[in-house]
């Protein structure tokens, strides 16, 4: 079982991710020209906010105070910062597929947090949040996977 220090860390790693992933989708939802990709990422703005305001309070539970602006471990969190650069000069595709490494980033970070031994109350909350982090995921990496379909059947 971790300490109350190590829950405490891995929530605010959670929620700091969880921020990226609010500013990276409201990022996208700006840039994006179709109308149902500013609705997704809208969305998927609006959701990882209420996840990590979820989180938040669990973490100051645990002895930490999550930072309102993003992630602490700038290597490990920092997949949403290449979507400004896609942002910038890029298509649609481009903002899915950086959107898309954003969500690898949150999708292996919940998967890491869950193979520690975290206290019932926490791996019940961490859980849930995984399956819907899971689910825009794998939203995201179906709309990139049927955009390189269509662009494959345009070349042709």
């Amino acid at each position: 079982m971790l300490n109350n220090e190590q829950v405490g860390d891995t929530l605010k790693k959670l929620a700091g991710t969880l921020r990226d992933g609010e500013k990276g989708f409201s990022e996208s939802a700006e840039k994006v020209e179709t109308a149902s990709l500013k609705s997704l990422f809208a969305e998927l703005s609006a959701q990882r906010g209420q996840l990590a305001t979820e989180l938040e309070p669990l973490a100051r539970q645990y002895g930490e105070t999550p930072r309102e602006s993003g992630s602490v471990g700038a290597a490990l969190h920092r997949g949403w910062l290449n979507v400004r650069d896609a942002i910038t000069g890029h298509d649609d595709y481009g903002v899915v597929a950086e959107a898309e490494r954003g969500e690898n980033v949150a999708k292996d970070n919940y998967e890491e947090a869950l193979k520690d031994e975290l206290p019932a109350d926490v791996r019940a909350v961490v859980e849930a949040q995984y399956a819907k982090v899971k689910a825009g995921h794998d939203r995201v990496t179906a709309l990139r996977s049927s955009m390189d379909t269509a662009k494959e059947a345009a070349k042709r």
